[in-house]
Order: C-alpha cells, then structure tokens, then sequence
C-alpha cells in the first residue's frame, strides 16, 4: 500500500520507507518469549526475530491531523479508533 487516506482527509504517504504514520502492536507475551530466548543458550537470529514478531504483529497507522488508529488486523481490512 503506498497511500492511506484517513476519514479526516489526510493522506499518508506509505511508500519511502518506514514512515512516522506506520507502528507495530506486539503482544507483550510475544516480546517476553523473546527476551527469554535472547537471554537463553537457544540464540535468536535476526532473521528469526523479524519473523516472530511478524507473526503476531498487528500494522497501525496514526493519522497525525486527527490522531486516529487504523489497526490493519487482516491484509487491507482496518479497525479505526477515533480520540474522544
């Protein structure tokens, strides 16, 4: 996707790069799983790191304008949240 545009009008740009509108929602129980493997005999490539927390990572973008959430749960499928 290289353009997402927010229901207040503001269009992010998503294609240079990781951007300031894109983060990442990981499961605390992912990132202690893999504290526990770095401090474990069981080391942890990077490539290995990616994919574990690409497994349970869940792509938000934050719209800088009105401050929404659009949690991207499934591929092109958005949960937004607005700020009260």
């Amino acid at each position: 996707m290289s353009k997402y545009t927010c229901a207040c009008g503001y269009v992010m740009n998503l294609s240079q790069g990781w951007s300031g509108y894109e983060l990442t929602l990981i499961p605390e129980s992912t990132i202690e799983g893999l504290g526990d493997r770095l401090d474990s005999e069981d080391k942890l490539s990077s490539d290995q790191l990616y994919e574990t927390l690409d497994e349970k990572a869940i792509t938000v973008y934050r719209c800088p304008k009105c401050r929404r959430l659009h949690l991207e749960e499934e591929p092109n499928k958005f949960t937004t949240y607005i700020v009260e």
